[in-house]
């Protein structure tokens, strides 16, 4: 099933209720500083690192590295992370890298990815499967210089998802909750002749109304083959 961007009042009501500019100002469900590890990561690949208040994913060429948060369930909330871009890059609409959410496995979950070339995408995989929910498009939000932070956020309220880049509204979608909340977490990939460098900090979920934490089991993080981003 192909799920389709909503529109209209809906949306119009959901930003409203949700202003682009109120990032974290929930009560706080939960938050990681990285200035030491948390064992419910799952921090065991070589390609990941933990320094300076950020985590650094190196994922080999071509492939990308999936972290996932194991201790925690959410239903609404408010998912903000901060994603910096590599330093070097040769190829950079196929490096891509973001927040993911409604995870219950592997094998079944939302991600919200960007390019350094100024892309953005939400895609859903289902069952090992993989369904674009917004399909690849490009916008003035992303900042693309190497080195660049942008601010990626992702507002469940129900079956709604909100994805703003930089306080900017980029989608509102429809989308399927797991059952009790799902997992949240971090995806890098780099291109495909390279390794390329992404950090991830600042991250912060906070309520929005009705979230419902609860304990996750824990799950072996696998590193995984990732689509590739579209050309300019």
């Amino acid at each position: 099933m192909r799920l389709t961007l909503s529109a209209g009042l809906a949306a119009v009501a959901l930003l409203a209720a949700n202003p682009a500019s109120a990032c974290g100002t929930g009560k706080v469900l939960f938050s990681d500083d990285f200035k030491q590890v948390d064992a419910s990561w799952g921090f065991d690949s070589p390609d990941v690192q933990v320094e300076d208040g950020k985590v650094k994913v190196k994922p080999q060429p071509d492939i990308s590295n999936l972290l996932v948060y194991k201790g925690i369930l959410f239903t609404d909330a408010d998912y903000c992370l901060t994603v910096r871009t590599p330093n070097k890059l040769d190829d950079n609409d196929n490096t891509m890298a973001g927040p993911i959410f409604w995870a219950k496995d592997y094998d079944n979950y939302y991600m919200f990815m960007v390019t350094p070339s100024g892309f953005a995408e939400i895609t859903r995989k289902v069952n090992g499967k993989w369904i674009d929910v917004v399909e690849w498009k490009q916008t003035d939000d992303i900042k693309r210089p190497a080195g660049s932070n942008n601010v990626l956020e992702v507002r469940t309220v129900g079956s709604d998802i909100t994805a703003l880049i930089n306080d900017k509204p980029f989608a509102t979608v429809k989308g399927q909750v797991p059952d009790g909340g799902g997992q949240i977490g971090m995806r890098a990939q780099s291109e495909k002749n390279q390794v390329d460098t992404w950090k991830f900090s600042q991250l912060q979920v906070t309520a929005i109304a009705g979230a419902a934490p609860s304990v996750a089991p824990a799950q072996p993080a696998p590193a995984t083959v990732a689509p590739k981003a579209p050309a300019p």
